[in-house]
């Protein structure tokens, strides 16, 4: 759909007038963009609304599409409160600063601070604890909704092992890992959860021994990187099939490519001990 700035004055004064509680006219700069760029941002999400009975319209009703944005603005933001809810409930931080901060002191002060109504684009966190996965160029609601269900089928992830052996796991990466571990849990218990599938052994300890990577060469002999790809998509959806989850597979299997460029840079260079976990 096009339009003009121009097109969107009538509703960034109203929107105005609403900020300022019509005590004023005019606002500085900064905030007329700010408001310019709330208008832009809830036309974005009607349009992108799978019911496009009005995007669709020659002359589109502006009004009626920021005003239905807003209202998806806040639905969302009720959808990621109750993700929220769900994530903290029975949580699990295994001994991780960055992630328990992240989680238990980062995002309530989003719940607590977010202004869907006049600045909907702000996300105001930074999210200092990443995704195994990078999520799409995001910002607002959108990002913050993304990013907790990422963060909710990780949780479910990691509760299929022992909180014990997890933390065995980041000890061998980084004896201090409590404060100095600013990476993805689930990234290195999947990899090596993937290591344990390849040499057939139970997933219930995710230390490999070093005599497993001849295993694990001689499993992708032969193989491009696409190839040794496409085998461990297989793996990991055989991994986290307990989730019962079709998203959860989808999601993890985004993690393949990355893991199969390692895995061959580790078979290149003989060092897939350093790429998974290895123990005598």
């Amino acid at each position: 759909m096009e339009y003009t700035i121009e097109d969107l004055l009538p509703i960034v004064a109203k929107l105005t007038e609403k900020y300022t509680s019509k005590e004023s006219s005019s606002v500085t700069y900064e905030t007329a963009r700010m408001l310019m760029e709330t208008v832009i941002y809830c036309i974005n999400e009607a349009e992108a609304e799978y019911d496009s009975s009005i995007v669709d319209e020659k002359q589109p009703n502006l009004s009626l599409l920021y005003e239905r944005g807003l209202d998806l603005v806040i639905e969302k933001t009720k959808e990621a409160k109750n993700l929220y809810d769900r994530i903290i409930d029975n949580f699990e931080n295994y001994g991780c600063v960055n992630y328990s901060d992240t989680i238990l002191k980062g995002m309530p002060a989003f719940f607590t601070c977010y202004d869907a109504k006049f600045h909907p684009q702000n996300h105001i966190l930074t999210l200092d604890y990443p995704l195994i996965i990078d999520l799409p160029n995001l910002c607002g609601i959108d990002l913050i909704l993304a990013y907790l269900k990422g963060v909710l089928l990780e949780k479910h992830f990691l509760h299929c092992f022992d909180r014990f052996t997890i933390r065995n796991l980041l000890i061998n990466i980084i004896p201090d890992y409590q404060t100095l571990y600013f990476d993805n849990l689930s990234y290195p218990v999947l990899l090596n959860a993937v290591g344990r599938s390849i040499v057939k052994k139970p997933l219930k300890t995710l230390l490999l021994k070093y005599s497993d990577c001849d295993l694990i060469k001689a499993y992708f002999n032969g193989d491009d990187v696409y190839a040794m790809e496409q085998k461990i998509k297989l793996l990991i959806q055989t991994i986290v099939s307990p989730l019962g989850d079709d998203i959860a597979q989808i999601y993890f299997t985004k993690a393949a490519k990355d893991y199969a460029a390692r895995i061959q840079m580790g078979i290149q260079y003989g060092t897939l001990d350093r790429i998974f976990l290895c123990t005598v």
